[in-house]
């Protein structure tokens, strides 16, 4: 019977690199808050032999291979499943340091290009720019968010538009970067993102698991509120309206007391930094009982521009799962048997 595995003869390569990767393995639900339940650690080493290349994945942060070290593998284990050769070592597996493997620097290249494959900037504006192979980078303000969801398989999703240019672009982020926190007129870049169409004939763009969300600029506005009145969402949010019946939302955890007691103590007089009505700063002008007891608190976490670890591609589209995701499908406890 056919299978994708295969011995192999002898094989002499090169080392190129190696990258770390922190997956999530899971995801939970507390209080309609989605977070990472467990993470799981592998780095995927990327080897040639001068005309072709390979990979070679392992649980842990420790590379089965040495960056530049030359080796000489016996009896491994040859996938070709995903469409990339992937060597799997078992327990009867053998490698040799041996003398050095010259190679171009074309296959050194070619190799790297496994552990960071390029992705260049588009405006949106190319021609069948839905069908291009290969990744793709934007940079834009985000236009519209969409609250994060989980989807029947248990990853989140975040649905959001980036104005890039003249053009409106859709793109769904997944996994570890739909838990961003981003915000409306967030400038952003985001990298290695598949283009496709949709079954309705429009274009989007998903989230890989080599993209990173880059927060470029923020802008952070401040406004001096009188508040006349309070509510609660169903995601654990405290929503002011001020008296020219705006709503802020403020993070439950701003507040120490009862709701009922905020409503006796109204209005109430409050300096607050906000993006866009979503408050991360807030203290109290008056010294009522109620404005103090709404706590002068700063949401530095949701300030801070980071970059995000490399995330999945679309769940629901298993046939574009990325070699990565694929390969820690495949426990190397198994291939070990």
């Amino acid at each position: 019977m056919a299978t994708p595995y295969s011995q192999q003869a002898p094989l002499k390569v090169k080392c190129v690199g190696s990258r770390r990767s922190q997956k999530a393995l899971n995801f939970v639900t507390k209080d309609n808050i989605i977070d990472v339940g467990a993470y799981k650690v592998t780095t995927l080493s990327a080897l040639t032999d001068g005309q072709t290349w390979y990979t070679s994945i392992k649980n842990g942060s420790d590379p089965e291979f040495e960056e530049g070290g030359s080796y000489i593998i016996k009896n491994y284990t040859l996938s070709k499943q995903y469409g990339r050769q992937c060597i799997f070592l078992n327990r009867t597996s053998r490698k040799f340091k041996t003398s050095p493997l010259a190679i171009t620097e074309d296959a050194e290249r070619a190799a790297k290009e496994v552990l960071y494959p390029p992705s260049p900037f588009v405006t949106g504006e190319e021609q069948e720019i839905f069908t291009r192979p290969g990744y793709l980078s934007l940079r834009g303000n985000i236009e519209k968010l969409q609250v994060a969801r989980m989807t029947r398989a248990q990853y989140p999703l975040l649905d959001l538009s980036l104005r890039s240019g003249t053009k409106l672009l859709e793109v769904t982020l997944w996994r570890e970067e739909a838990l961003m926190d981003l915000y409306v007129g967030d400038k952003v870049e985001i990298s290695h993102l598949r283009a496709k169409i949709q079954p309705n004939g429009g274009g989007k763009f998903d989230s890989s698991n080599y993209t990173t969300v880059k927060i470029v600029e923020r802008q952070i506005l401040e406004a001096v509120l009188t508040i006349i009145g309070v509510s609660e969402d169903d995601n654990n949010m405290l929503i002011l309206l001020d008296s020219k019946l705006e709503d802020y939302a403020v993070p439950s955890h701003f507040y120490h007391g009862s709701i009922n007691d905020l409503v006796q103590q109204l209005p109430i007089t409050l300096k607050v930094q906000h993006i866009h009505n979503r408050v991360l700063k807030l203290e109290a002008v008056d010294t009522t009982e109620a404005a103090e007891s709404l706590e002068t608190t700063e949401a530095a976490e949701s300030l801070e521009t980071t970059e995000a670890a490399e995330s999945l591609e679309t769940a629901e589209d298993a046939e574009s799962l990325e070699l990565i995701e694929a390969a820690e499908a495949l426990e190397v406890e198994n291939t070990e048997a």
